[in-house]
């Protein structure tokens, strides 16, 4: 090693004379390359010193246990500051002094016998084991103190922190199987505080939902009071419902009574008729009219005495294949596909509009009732347009008992009808 370090010195000076050559430059002066190989040797000087010192300080560790083995470190470390050409003769003699006489001196003390040493290595290792038990026992102590307070924190009711903490000592401890038990019992202890708090919700709503229906039971003797809650309820069920002045118009135009008679006279003609009725033009879909063969000059015939307006348009259009649809406040007459496209699906909460339960009668009668009330409300919804719900049509209504409401998917016409009776 001291070899070594002698040729990478020598080599890094020649590197640095070699570079200033190859760039060009002029070569150190005589006394520049003397000051740098000076700085170079106190180095290696100051390098060795220091190897000296750790060498001495390690054969002092060893002398504990053996002399001859701290002896027989040192002898490698003499021979390499003997043979160090960097050092100077008077520091390569003084550093040599040293170690001789260290060297002599664990050679002169008598040589520690082989039980020797191993009563003292089993001594050292007895010390070891001691202070990693007690180590250990320390760590048990705080862990058991934790687990503690965890199960302390989950008795006075405080879940977050205590797993708050359990997270901390899962990351600390992983692989200890207290800790892993403890994980086990608080998740158990959770579920079944989870399902207890649900039961004793369940419980209080049921017995809140009982006290509503037999207070709603109670014969009015007087004026109608209404629940509390009528307003807002009421309020749910009209935005969806809520129409312009001009989708107002063209449904009153609808329900108006028509008389006239036509026999095979272009479309265009009917839908002048049509358009003097509403008082706005309709909008025609000629993309939709191209694909089923039809132009404005298409013969229809009609002989109406008396009906509405809604039933008019919608034969004289069923006849040629097409419908019709309320649609950014105008009549838009399509193909029947288009009309399934502009559908929408809206919820009505009746909620507060079917029967309640009779506390007198069985629980099957009440649901029987109950379920009558809705089909009920169901029919006469249907009947604002017979044949517009599947097989024949394509709207659809079904109720949803979790939120006690009735899903419709139909036109913007029929859901204004809807909410206009709902209102």
């Amino acid at each position: 090693m001291i070899l070594s370090n002698r040729k990478n010195l020598f080599t890094f000076a020649s590197i640095i004379i070699m570079g200033a050559c190859l760039s060009g430059q002029p070569s150190f002066a005589e006394d520049e390359l003397l000051t740098r190989a000076r700085q170079l040797r106190e180095v290696a000087t100051q390098k060795k010193e220091n190897d000296v010192r750790v060498s001495l300080t390690e054969a002092a560790r060893l002398a504990k246990f053996s002399p001859t083995r701290a002896a027989e470190h040192l002898k490698p470390i003499l021979e390499s500051i003997e043979s160090d050409e960097q050092l100077s003769a008077e520091k390569r003699s003084s550093l040599s002094r040293t170690i001789s006489a260290q060297i002599k001196q664990y050679e002169r003390n008598p040589q520690t016998s082989s039980k020797d040493i191993d009563a003292l290595t089993a001594q050292a290792e007895s010390s070891g084991r001691l202070a990693e038990i007690e180590k250990q026992a320390r760590e048990n102590e705080r862990l058991a103190r934790n687990i503690d307070s965890i199960k302390n924190l989950r008795k006075d009711g405080q879940v977050s922190e205590a797993n708050r903490r359990f997270d901390e000592l899962s990351r600390q401890f992983p692989d200890n199987p207290e800790i892993k038990a403890l994980g086990r019992i608080a998740r158990f202890q959770d579920n079944i505080n989870a399902e207890s708090s649900l039961r004793s919700t369940k419980s209080d709503m049921m017995l809140a939902v009982q006290r509503e229906i037999l207070k709603a039971s109670i014969p009015v003797l007087g004026e109608i009071s209404f629940p509390d809650d009528w307003v807002e309820k009421s309020k749910r069920r009209s935005p969806g419902a809520k129409m312009s002045e001009e989708d107002r118009k063209i449904l009153k135009a609808m329900s108006s009574p028509m008389t006239f008679s036509l026999k095979n006279e272009p479309l265009q003609s009917f839908i002048d008729v049509m358009e003097r009725q509403f008082g706005t033009p309709l909008v025609i879909d000629l993309q939709a009219l191209q694909l089923l063969n039809i132009t404005t000059e298409t013969p229809v015939s009609v002989n109406a005495r008396g009906w509405s307006t809604r039933t008019v348009l919608k034969k004289v259009l069923a006849d040629l294949g097409l419908a019709y649809v309320i649609k950014d406040k105008s009549i838009n007459i399509t193909s029947p596909e288009r009309v399934k496209e502009t559908m929408t699906t809206r919820a009505y909460p009746i909620g507060d509009v079917v029967g309640n339960m009779n506390f007198n009668m069985p629980n099957n009668y009440n649901q029987v009732m109950f379920m009558q009330s809705v089909q009920n409300i169901i029919n006469s919804i249907m009947a604002l347009d017979p044949d517009g719900w599947k097989p024949n049509g394509a709207g659809s209504i079904f109720y949803e008992p979790t939120t006690m409401s009735l899903i419709i998917r139909h036109t913007a016409e029929f859901h204004n009808l809807v909410g206009a009776g709902s209102r």
